[in-house]
């Protein structure tokens, strides 16, 4: 792994004292007023944003484009992870115990601190929807909030400036990457279940890299090396569920998005209570806080597929009652 031996070494070369004078610079400049909006607007990262998103597409909106809107959060989630995984670099708190971030956002910020995934996951998510509405406003407002939400890591002390530009870069890129690989529409669908398996070949590979890699030297990174194993658990377990529930709509469900305004509010409603169910319900049953790594993959590899491939069963019926 590319790591300098110890928090201490790290905290020590030159690069990272710049970047933590400058979070010192914005943790004296904090007031509560302030405080609050951005702990509010970081939430735009937070990856229950993103799924809530791209369940709306998938299952009122554009059910092609959503699953490429799910894709593409794959990648990023992959290539981000995979960057924590090499670089190990350690949240600003650790490198200098001194610092203080701001309370209330430091549960949301687990693992490695380079990439930022909140800066990623907002920037992919923002970005797709504007893509997809492909309007001058969207694309500006997807822009703004992507930059605010990347201050916001800042401000509240969970990232540094290096995390939150690289981020940044990386949601710009698989964006990019990803309009260009699904330009001829009559490829779409290939393509996207090459690039789910691929994914998941690559998400159990990292898997398994960690695993096999030797406990950090520093003992104060124990912990965050712990989260890391069991984010890639995560993303193992949601690409293959996306795998399964895409096959079963493409084999025998075969949904449709289109229905009357309020069976659409009744299917995003009723989807979520189902997902978020189902996700705190197999967390108390496999153990609650102390949920092992490998079950917490299974866990949303279960969500996920019940959200593309056995909740959408319903709509047929839901569709009924409105009179389609």
């Amino acid at each position: 792994m590319i790591l300098l031996e110890t928090t201490e070494a790290i905290g020590n070369a030159p690069i990272f004292v710049w970047l933590m004078d400058q979070l010192r610079a914005l943790a004296a400049l904090r007031v509560p007023f302030l405080t609050a909006i951005m702990s509010a607007v970081t939430y735009l990262g937070h990856e229950m944003v993103f799924l809530v998103i791209a369940m709306i597409l998938v299952w009122c909106v554009d059910k092609r484009y959503g699953y490429r809107f799910l894709g593409v959060f794959m990648v990023g989630s992959f290539l981000q992870q995979a960057l924590k995984a090499i670089f190990m670099i350690p949240r600003p708190w650790i490198i200098d115990p001194t610092f203080q971030a701001v309370e209330s956002a430091i549960p949301a910020a687990s693992g490695y601190s380079f990439p930022s995934g909140h800066t990623l996951t907002a920037c992919i998510a923002l970005g797709g929807v504007a893509m997809y509405l492909k309007k001058k406003w969207a694309y500006a407002a997807a822009i703004v909030l992507s930059l605010i939400v990347a201050f916001s890591r800042m401000y509240l002390g969970v990232h540094t400036l290096l995390d939150v530009v690289v981020g940044l870069l990386l949601g710009v890129i698989v964006l990019i990457f990803f309009a260009v690989l699904f330009r001829d529409e009559r490829e779409q669908n290939r393509r996207l279940n090459a690039i789910l398996v691929i994914g998941a070949a690559a998400s159990i590979g990292l898997l398994a890299f960690l695993l096999a890699s030797p406990p950090p030297a520093d003992p104060a990174n124990l912990p965050t090396a712990k989260e890391s194993i069991g984010n890639a658990y995560v993303l193992v377990g949601a690409t293959l569920g996306m795998i399964v529930g895409k096959l079963m709509d493409d084999s025998f469900v075969h949904f449709e998005t289109k229905a009357v305004w309020w069976v659409q509010l009744i299917k995003i409603a009723l989807g979520l209570i189902v997902a978020l169910g189902v996700r705190a319900g197999l967390k108390a049953v496999f153990g609650g806080s102390d949920e092992p790594a490998l079950l917490r993959g299974v866990r949303y590899c279960v969500m996920t597929v019940v959200c593309v491939g056995v909740y959408p069963m319903l709509f047929k019926v839901l569709n009924k009652l409105g009179g389609k």
